[in-house]
């Protein structure tokens, strides 16, 4: 009896033992099978993914302007890759080890290649293979790397990329943590564009993780290049803006196409290799471009306000004109160098006795200016200056950009103290100086106004955006209109005909070609002053406008006019050139 107890006792204990095991494999095998199946994969298959080349951007003329070409980097698995695979990798590469540490800590569970440095040379790829035994999760890759011929010329329309980040990483989920993305310019205006879409493909790996072959049952994905992106600008008179101004310190110009405000060049001195950092700037470096007090980042075309000068002379005579304070024939008291009002006493650069507003306007008579400002009255020149969207972002395709200013009886309440300024303002707002301020992007803007009669365009640098050879995207000129009248635009228009030809103006000539346009002497104490000229041509049917300011420069006349002088010449010569070629 005992022995068939402990038989039926051991029966039983076979049976839950058994029943057991079936349970498990039920539970691995049906329950939990998928996972296990993903994990095993995973331990043999990797996934890598393929880089896209991002889009080109081109100029007018169809030149380069930025584009991809290969180069090495080191990729690391940080679930592969152990303390001393680190301390390896830093010392082959040159990498900080505390760095690299700290960040893989916080990624240590990926299984996907993460990019530690990129554009390696060739030694350094050849240390790595030699030895990868020691170096488990390690790999050479070969990806895409941004590059600019056109170097610093066209930087500040470029550009330039650097890695994204994690935040912006939870906005988008196209972005994985080891791409790049562009930060300015070109390269931000149209990131959607021209960022590529990246391939798959799936490899088999043996236990120690090196990869032996590809797997034939799992397709690969192809990578698919970015769209390309056709600007207005034309890469030969970029070159040449860029040329000119490089030997000051700080200097921004713009040329805009007044059929479409298409934007032709535009420099901003100084500026940076964006080859550099998209390649990927060291940190030093950076902080250094940073701390710069020149701010080479800064584009000084859209984003800085300065003080138009004379250069305001015309839209001043504009408003006079057109609220019917003064006509074509008024004079005011003659100028004699200086004008006093008050207890100031305000100085003009020459004696130029009595003169009609034409002449004021060839000759840049601040007196005469001093005095139609007053005659003019805040509200009336504050209105009227408006009309010209100075106190609004011209809405360019290239961003950060920043408005310029038109003091109204508001603003200077809320700057000064309700009535605690006086009417001693007018003077200088009378020849573009005090609180008037405005972008060189804007002044180029109004000037293309004037050239046409009120008519112009919303600037931008788009053209076109293509696949191949499939158009995505076409820009669309926005027309807009200031209305003027015709015979009030006419008398600022032949004034600044003569400005050129007789008065401030004339070292912008262009043998052949009449040009209209006007200098500006722009005070900014306690440093020197900053140069202006803003013209356009032909004068008589214009087709294109520049605008130069060079900081702390002295003179319009004698340091901006022959820059836009220059620009005029290359830009009817390049016409002529391609005219005869087609």
């Amino acid at each position: 009896m005992e022995n068939a107890g402990y038989r039926k006792q051991l029966l039983i204990l076979v049976i839950l033992f058994f029943l057991l095991i079936i349970g498990k494999l039920v539970q691995l095998q049906i329950i939990s099978g998928k996972r296990y199946f993903r994990l095993a994969e995973a331990n043999r298959i990797r996934k890598i993914y393929t880089p896209a080349p991002r889009g080109r951007i081109f100029s007018q003329d169809s030149i380069i302007l930025a584009d991809s070409r290969p180069s090495f980097a080191i990729s690391v698995i940080p679930l592969e890759a152990d303390s001393q695979t680190l301390i390896n990798i830093s010392n082959f590469a040159q990498i900080d080890y505390p760095g690299i540490k700290q960040w893989f800590d916080n990624i240590a569970y990926l299984r996907t290649p993460i990019k530690i440095k990129r554009n390696i040379d060739m030694p350094t790829v050849l240390k790595v293979e030699e030895n990868s035994q020691s170096l488990p999760g390690v790999s050479i890759e070969v990806e895409p790397i941004r590059t600019y011929p056109n170097g610093i010329a066209s930087a500040h329309i470029l550009g330039y990329l650097s890695g994204i980040t994690p935040d912006e990483i939870k906005k988008d989920t196209f972005y994985r943590p080891w791409h790049f993305i562009g930060r300015s310019g070109i390269e931000a205006e149209y990131e959607k564009f021209l960022r590529g879409k990246e391939g798959i493909r799936y490899t088999e790996i043996d236990a120690s993780g090196r990869e032996i072959g590809p797997i034939p049952e799992k397709r690969e994905i192809y990578p698919e290049a970015g769209n390309d992106v056709y600007l207005t600008i034309d890469a030969q008179i970029q070159t040449l803006a860029y040329e000119l101004v490089s030997k000051y310190k700080k200097a921004a110009v713009v040329g805009l196409d007044l059929h479409d405000g298409g934007i032709i060049c535009l420099v901003s001195q100084p500026g940076f290799d964006p080859e550099k950092i998209s390649q990927g700037i060291e940190g030093d470096e950076w902080g250094n471009l940073i701390k710069d007090k020149t701010s080479p980042l800064l584009n000084r075309a859209t984003f800085c306000s300065y003080p138009p000068g004379s250069t305001f002379k015309p839209l001043i005579a504009l408003a006079g004109l057109e609220s019917n304070t003064i006509d074509q024939w008024s004079r005011f008291s003659p100028c004699l160098g200086s004008f006093t009002y008050g207890n100031r006493t305000f100085k003009c650069w020459s004696k130029h006795y009595s003169l009609s507003l034409h002449d004021a306007i060839v000759y840049s008579c601040n007196v005469f200016f001093y005095q139609l400002g007053l005659k003019i009255g805040l509200n009336k020149l504050s209105s009227y200056l408006q009309l010209w969207g100075i106190n609004q972002k011209t809405g360019v395709d290239l961003q950060p950009e920043k408005k310029g200013n038109v003091p109204t009886q508001q603003w200077l309440d809320e700057k000064y103290g309700k009535n605690k300024w006086t009417k001693g303002i007018l003077p200088n707002l009378g020849i573009g100086q005090g609180e008037i301020l405005v972008t060189p992007l804007q002044l180029a803007l109004i000037y293309a106004a004037i050239a046409k009669d009120g008519e112009y365009y919303t600037p931008h640098l788009l053209r076109q955006i293509k696949n191949g050879n499939q158009i995505i995207k076409i820009y669309t000129p926005e027309k807009k209109i200031i209305h003027i009248s015709l015979e009030n635009i006419k008398i600022i228009k032949d004034a600044l005909i003569d400005a050129v030809k007789y008065g401030t103006g004339g070292a912008a000539q262009v043998y052949g070609v009449s040009v209209a346009g006007k200098t500006g002497t722009a005070q900014n104490p306690p440093n020197p002053d900053h140069a202006w000229f803003a013209g356009y041509a032909p004068a008589d049917n214009p087709e294109v406008v520049f605008c130069v300011i060079v900081e702390n420069a002295g003179k319009g006349s004698s340091v901006a006019a022959p820059i836009v002088g220059e620009l005029m010449s290359k830009y009817f010569e390049l016409k002529q050139s391609r005219q005869n070629h087609e």
